[in-house]
């Protein structure tokens, strides 16, 4: 992979969390008592985890994410120190956290308590100078909360921008305005297979095979927004379909350990791909291998020696 590409620059809309991992033999049922097995806190957030992409591929952007204050806002704001970041937002409110309890087969469940890093002033959007940014990413999981109205208001004027869509596990938690309000903007749609049935009212009913059904919904998609759609679904890989063909990579498999942050490398190295000007294929074949490899170590993302590792296979 090459960087020797014009560059556009994006402006990431979103969280910085402080990631809990606890690690566990299987997720207690009710009243049970479990041991972890251990647990570790690491920098985390989807908006984090793909910006952390394009800095892992040298593309310009603004890390548009709250840090507040408490044990957690500290975290971040010293855990970006490390990494030469400086918050461009600053919040009175304390961050929350994001406990993700993984399983010896590395599913994760996400217990979110939200915080300074969720949540957006209106007048933050006013300082922005749109027109150094080509190209913006957005999570679902802010658009959810009060103040993702101001997020909406911003997207709404912001017709020269690319806009890379992540709604989230939660996606049917989003108001119905908002999330059609965005979908209306033509983004780049990025879901898993149960997300994009939930969003089209088609859960499962077609009964064809994976790679048939995942181009299926890719095509919904692209029809209400007229723009790429991309669907994955794990280890059955992924769609995307982008007005002129449908694009199915299957997955690159390797052990999984904790699928923390799969998919928001798999967006973010999507977003990354397109933004240096490389084709759907080339960008769908190289996120399921950074995906696979976020899968295949511990944490939400990849080191730079584990990335240059990848590269090199």
């Amino acid at each position: 992979m090459a960087y020797n590409e014009p560059m556009r620059k994006a402006l990431m809309i979103g969280s910085t969390v402080a990631d809990i991992l606890i690690r566990v033999d299987h997720l207690p049922s009710l009243e049970e008592d479990v041991n972890p097995l251990g647990q570790t806190i690491s920098l985390g957030g989807c908006c984090y985890n793909v910006s952390h992409m394009l800095e892992l591929t040298h593309v310009p952007y603004t890390l548009f994410s709250p840090v507040g204050n408490g044990i957690y806002g500290t975290f971040v704001r010293n855990a970006l120190a490390g990494q030469g970041i400086e918050p461009l937002l600053s919040s009175n409110e304390d961050n929350g956290c994001c406990y993700c309890i993984v399983d010896k087969d590395g599913n994760r469940t996400f217990l979110a308590v939200h915080g300074a890093e969720y949540r957006f002033e209106p007048e933050w959007f006013d300082a922005i100078d749109s027109d150094a940014y080509t190209d913006v990413y957005v999570c679902g999981l802010e658009i959810e909360e009060p103040t993702g109205v101001h997020i909406v208001r911003f997207l709404k004027n912001q017709s020269h921008m690319n806009i890379f869509f992540a709604p989230s596990a939660r996606i049917m938690h989003i108001q119905k305005d908002r999330m059609e309000t965005i979908m209306d903007c033509h983004p780049i749609v990025h879901v898993n297979r149960r997300e994009a049935e939930w969003y089209l009212q088609d859960r499962g009913m077609m009964k064809k095979t994976d790679k048939a059904e995942l181009s299926a919904l890719a095509e919904k998609l692209f029809q209400r927004t007229g723009n790429t759609a991309i669907v994955t679904d794990g280890k059955n890989g992924a769609a995307a379909f982008d007005g002129i063909r449908c694009c199915y990579e299957p997955a690159y498999e390797l052990e999984a350990v904790d699928g923390t942050g799969a998919g928001d490398s798999h967006i973010g190295t999507i977003m990354s791909c397109l933004m240096r000007g490389k084709d759907l294929e080339y960008a769908m074949k190289w996120a399921n291998r950074i995906a696979a490899g976020v899968v295949s170590v511990t944490g939400a993302v990849l080191s730079r020696e584990k990335y240059e590792d990848i590269l090199k296979k």
